[in-house]
């Protein structure tokens, strides 16, 4: 009897040891050999790992490895010092850490992933700081005084950005890509000096959210360009007395986008106070009948809405006004321009501020191809496969994250993930790790119910399966607020992400996502018709998708809103092949801007309500019908290579078209059908070379229901002129 209980106990044991190792151990198919990750993957899995557990030592780390990556986990309490050619990433959760410094005279610095909450980010004085980049930077509060920074990135970065150099130093070519503040005061301050000049910064995508006090202070710059500014709630608690936008003793200032309210705030303050030698508005559609603009500036406005007022004195700016309110017209210091100019410093004072000066456009985006772990035979190879659905979703139920290692995981059912910050999936990289759907009759990810939060996805490949990512209030109420998703290679799905009837998605970055051989790469899928029940809206806002591939996909994006979506932006990405790239509607300042746009053939490339597109190339396109189908358009330097009619006439609603620095091969001028019940065309084009219209190749042109006028007949030069580098 004795021998027979221990014989139990001993295969009670192994029984339980054997149970643990199929749990932590799954077995799991190899991915392909040779097949490897994205760069940058291979940059982040190539650092030194430092446990959390020796988080004292960090400092040493970074010294003796160079490049150091985290744990997911909580390495504060130790401040550091980054110097030249040091890179320090987190955890895909972020990780939070302490103070850093950035040593003065450093160059190719990295941090990346990381949560300072409520700490700085410090740029030292004493030497110029270029080439670093600053990615999915958390709660920071960057600062800087009498600092050299020159061509450096700041790419989603939520926090205040407070640098001042009004004694010395200076801020040249940084490029802010998604800057998100919210809270406080002084979300952005910039300023420089006249000794050693300022100039080349450029914003894209800022969303200023709720400053208890004033916002910016902007001063002594030679140039200032915000493409995409969307402001809420200046002022909020009333601890602020100034203008949204205070810009002060400023060369040229750019502004487009530009959107927001503060009706609710304490202190209702106007959305600009602007001080400088040359203003332009492209798309301005907050307005304030106490904005305020200096004498001395020269305003420049392509569609906008409301009015300004000058400061006191003598006007010696002037004010070209086009498609304000609705116009359709160009006014030039009040009068209606009806024919060509013919005053010849009217006409020379104007055109050189239409010109500008030539600089050099921001590079082209570089895409890699993108890694297939499993190749073109990856459907049947999945059959037969063991399951691995408990695998994963036992390490998601104990761990939090679950932490996959190199391999291919087959699943049989949805993986439940909850939306709580603290759970999610990371893998080795899109070329290492693989979860593939057994059958294509199940979303691979489920959301579950959670409100203003998110989950952690990166580093993998999804594949199979109905959906890659499923989001829906089917799992309990969801809101999704600064969600990371980063290099996720969605295959083969109906829907890479659905977003079915839950209520938002805020506030968010897709970071080097790519959809291939889906229907739909990203889905916003919302109750329709709209109840006004938010919680079924679906609503995306100040959402970005940065470098982000659309591969062979039916429709790239499609969100047609019911709620309307605000100022969401896809930067430096690329689409290439299917019947659509973006199908928007009810959308407010869509912009895409770097992108490439190639080898569609549906009807149109885009069609939404308004869209705007910058720095793009469209090209190896088939289309059918027009490229843009939209009712309100602003392009800027971009270049149209396909002989395809540019713009598809709208039932019941005129078009409003906005063209500045580009060339169009297709013709510009949309044809309206004899039958009733589309709207005319109205137009404005600024510096534009039009191949299939010569005639409105002109410096400036504007078109009234149809009828084009060149009001100021000089040969254009288009070249790019917001994204640029002086």
């Amino acid at each position: 009897m004795k021998h027979l209980i221990y014989f139990l106990l001993f295969s009670s044991a192994v029984f339980s040891q054997n149970y643990q190792y199929a749990i932590d151990e799954a077995p799991k198919a190899p991915v392909t050999p040779g097949i490897n990750n994205q760069q940058e993957e291979i940059d982040y899995f190539s650092a030194y790992l430092l446990p959390v557990t020796q988080k004292a030592t960090l400092q040493s780390a970074l010294d003796k490895y160079g490049s150091v990556r985290l744990e997911k986990g909580d390495y504060s309490g130790v401040n550091i010092t980054m110097k030249s050619n040091q890179k320090l990433y987190g955890h895909q959760s972020l990780t939070r850490v302490s103070t850093i410094t950035i040593a003065a005279g450093s160059s190719n610095i990295r941090l990346e992933n990381l949560l300072p909450a409520d700490n700085n980010i410090v740029l030292q004085a004493g030497g110029v700081i270029s080439g670093c980049v600053f990615k999915s930077i958390k709660w920071a509060t960057l600062v800087g005084t009498n600092i050299m920074l020159e061509n450096n990135s700041f790419i989603n970065f939520s926090g205040p950005i407070r640098i001042d150099c009004s004694q010395s130093g200076y801020m040249r070519n940084n490029k802010i890509i998604k800057h998100q503040s919210q809270g406080g005061a002084n979300m952005l301050v910039l300023k420089g000096n006249s000794t050693t000049p300022s100039y080349g910064n450029v914003s894209l995508h800022t969303n200023f959210l709720t400053p208890h006090g004033d916002t910016s202070d902007l001063n002594n710059l030679q140039s200032l360009t915000f493409v995409g500014l969307d402001a809420e709630g200046w002022n909020l608690a009333g601890e602020g007395t100034k203008a949204m936008i205070t810009a002060n003793n400023i060369g040229n200032v750019k502004i487009t986008n530009f959107n927001g309210a503060n009706s609710y705030s304490a202190v209702r303050t106007p959305s600009f106070d602007i001080d400088a030698a040359n203003v332009f508005f492209l798309e301005k559609s907050m307005n304030f009948p106490t904005d305020v603009l200096s004498v001395r500036a020269n305003m420049f406005l392509v569609n906008g809405t409301g009015s300004y007022i000058r400061k006191s004195g003598t006007v010696t700016g002037f004010d070209l006004l086009g498609d304000l309110n609705g116009s359709n017209l160009i006014r030039y210091n009040g009068v209606d321009q009806t024919t060509a100019m013919t005053n010849s410093t009217a006409i020379s004072n104007v055109s050189n501020t239409i010109l500008g000066t030539k600089y050099t456009p921001w590079a082209r985006p570089f895409w890699e191809t993108l890694p297939d772990p499993l190749g073109a035979n990856w459907k049947t190879s999945r059959t037969g496969k063991p399951d691995q659905t408990s695998y994963i979703q036992n390490l998601i139920n104990t761990k939090g994250v679950a932490e996959l290692p190199e391999g291919t995981f087959y699943i049989s059912s949805t993986l439940k993930v909850p939306i709580d910050s603290n759970h999610g999936i990371v893998g080795q990289g899109t070329g290492k790790t693989v979860i593939v759907g057994i059958t294509d009759d199940f979303p691979l990810i489920s959301l579950t119910g959670g409100q203003d939060a998110n989950f952690i996805l990166g580093y993998l490949t999804l594949q199979g399966g109905s959906v890659g990512v499923y989001s829906s209030q089917d799992f309990g109420s969801q809101h999704l607020t600064y969600q990371n998703i980063k290099f996720v290679v969605f295959r083969n799905q109906n829907y890479g992400i659905q977003l079915r009837r839950m209520k938002g998605f805020d506030n968010n970055f897709l970071d080097n996502c790519s959809f291939v051989n889906c229907n739909i790469g990203f889905f916003q899928d919302p109750l329709t018709p709209y109840a006004n029940d938010l919680d079924t809206s679906s609503f995306v806002d100040k959402t970005m998708f940065y470098k982000n591939q659309f591969i062979n996909c039916g429709t790239a994006v499609s969100m047609q809103a019911t709620r309307a979506d605000n100022l969401n932006a896809w930067v430096d990405c690329k689409f290439d092949g299917g019947t659509m790239a973006l199908s928007l509607t009810a959308q407010n300042s869509p912009l895409a801007a770097n992108c490439d746009f190639t080898n569609y053939s549906g009807v149109n490339i885009i069609t939404s309500n308004v869209f705007s597109i910058y720095n793009s190339h469209v090209y190896n396109n088939k289309v059918t019908g027009s490229i843009m189908n939209a009712i309100s358009t602003n392009i800027e330097g971009c270049q149209f290579l396909d002989n395809i009619p540019m713009f598809a006439p709208v039932l019941f609603n005129p078009l409003s078209n906005h063209i500045l620095n580009s060339t169009i091969t297709g013709n510009v001028v949309t044809t309206i059908p004899a039958n009733k019940g589309y709207g005319l065309e109205s137009a404005i084009y600024v510096n534009n070379t039009f191949l299939a219209n010569p005639t409105l190749s002109k410096l400036l042109v504007n078109v009234k229901a149809g009828v084009p006028t060149v009001i100021i007949n000089s040969a254009s030069n288009p070249y790019p002129q917001f994204l640029v580098t002086q």
